[in-house]
């Protein structure tokens, strides 16, 4: 059978001996070349169908078809731009075994049509709506399947900027050892990052809830597609949409809370990466994902490589098997005390009100970025300096301490302090301050109540802490 490719045809089913449709008498071969059988897909833009190429002995093949004439105005324009893009970027990519490979792009009877490579599989988001929730096993697959692609397109200047569950097809394929292989598709979106672009603000394309904030603003780059697969993960992971995964009172990622089983320390802390909002604070390529996921690397090493100094430039020196220990069993006091016990060790002081701003400035970052990522992933995103850092700076807290506003920084910490529970506001008078062994050692603490090393330290030493951080990229 044959399908005729008239939208207005009444009857498109056709004998495949036919060279014109029995109904409304339009050709039914195109260029000669290609022959529609069925209709496998319809969205705004046109629709797609399944077809063999009768030049190359009825290999299967797509075509993709945008229908010119219910295109108006700014929307035909803009449709024919997606649709040309998406020709000129499967044609400058070349061949390679997970991208669909262009076969033909032409105009015909006031149609434009794409033919291409046919990928036979199930997308993701269907996968996971008949098998349920992808476990660890199933998202460490598709990162590493998935990743030397990202890497490939993105080594040629492209981005994709709308990679989703839907997106990603799982096709059988005897070339490898899994007998299937991830296949990245529709590259309607992706966009050429050249000198005179990466600059320029253009306009948002992609699915907003896998989309990166940078590309909603219409800055996409290549940290966007890595924030669009770490949304397409977590989404498998928890079989929930990514807008409720994320906390926007509090301004955070929430996804393990819908883990239908845990996952493991490693991979919980790359996808937070993959997810962050700064860009600066994601990885910087798709290949080091890869490294860390083949072992070649690790999380804090990479932290390391943005030291500002080559006295940094070493690993974690700190014993943090305790610590961790601690955090695992919900031990939050002796978790607290741990880690002021591993800082005083780190800066040679005796007491923690012995250490100064000068002490702070020299931590190693890697030191730093392990106490901050325990606390982080144990605690849900609740506990940490960095969340501390984050709560600081929403307060209008700047990180360059200047003597001369001494007060506006006073006031500020005050407000740090009330907003973290180290302190009480009352309305017959100023704030009190609590006494360390009154503050609450439990995960139903205030969101940045610890670690409380610097508890009653001040704002000169808090600040040096924050400004740390920042320093050390993350």
């Amino acid at each position: 059978m044959s399908y005729c490719l008239n939208p207005n045809c009444p009857q498109p089913q056709n004998d495949d001996r036919f060279q014109f449709c029995q109904s409304c008498g339009a050709r039914l071969l195109l260029k000669d070349s290609y022959l529609a059988i069925a209709p496998i897909g319809e969205g705004g833009m046109g629709r797609t169908f399944r077809a063999i190429n009768r030049a190359k002995f009825d290999q299967p093949c797509a075509i993709k078809q945008l229908m010119l004439q219910y295109q108006a105005g700014s929307h035909r324009q803009k449709a024919i731009e997606l649709f040309n893009r998406e020709a000129a970027q499967l044609q400058s990519l070349g061949k390679h075994p997970q991208i669909p490979e262009l076969i033909a792009y032409f105009e015909q009877e006031n149609s434009l049509y794409l033919v291409q490579e046919l990928i036979e599989g199930r997308n993701l988001l269907d996968e996971m709506k008949e098998q349920g929730a992808f476990d660890e096993a199933k998202i460490r697959e598709l990162l590493l399947d998935l990743l030397p692609v990202l890497q490939f397109i993105h080594e040629r200047g492209t981005i994709h900027r709308d990679i989703k569950p839907e997106n990603i097809i799982r096709r059988r394929s005897p070339l490898t050892p899994e007998g299937w292989q991830l296949v990245l598709v529709d590259f309607g979106a992706s966009k050429v990052v050249t000198s005179a672009t990466v600059s320029k603000t253009g306009t948002f394309i992609g699915s907003a809830e896998y989309t990166a904030p940078e590309q909603l603003r219409g800055k996409a780059t290549f940290a966007s597609d890595i924030y669009s697969l770490g949304a397409t993960c977590i989404h498998l992971l928890t079989g929930t949409s990514p807008f409720d995964l994320y906390n926007d009172i509090e301004d955070r990622w929430i996804w393990r809370q819908y883990l239908k089983e845990p996952v493991s320390e490693s991979l919980g802390n790359i996808l937070d990466r993959m997810l962050a909002k700064p860009t600066s604070n994601r990885f910087e390529s798709a290949g080091i994902i890869l490294d860390i996921l083949n072992n070649k690397s690790s999380i804090s090493s990479l932290v390391v490589t943005k030291k500002s100094s080559d006295d940094d430039k070493i690993a974690p020196v700190g014993n943090y098997s305790k610590l961790k220990e601690l955090l695992e069993t919900g031990n939050w006091l002796e978790a607290d005390r741990e880690t002021s016990a591993i800082i005083l060790k780190l800066t040679g002081k005796d007491k923690i009100r012995e250490i100064a701003r000068k002490d702070i400035e020299i931590l190693s970052c890697a030191d730093l970025y392990e106490l901050d990522r325990m606390w982080d992933y144990y605690s849900n995103h609740k506990f940490g300096f960095s969340v501390q850092k984050e709560i600081w700076q929403g307060l209008g807290g700047v990180l360059f301490y200047d003597s001369r506003n001494y007060w506006k920084f006073a006031e500020t910490y005050i407000k740090f302090a009330e907003r973290t529970g180290w302190a009480k506001k009352s309305w017959f008078s100023e704030s009190s301050w609590l006494k360390y062994k009154d503050l609450n050692f439990s995960i139903d603490a205030p969101r940045g109540h610890l670690p409380a090393t610097f508890h009653w330290h001040g704002h000169e030493v808090m600040d040096a802490l924050f400004l740390r951080i920042k320093v050390c990229g993350y």
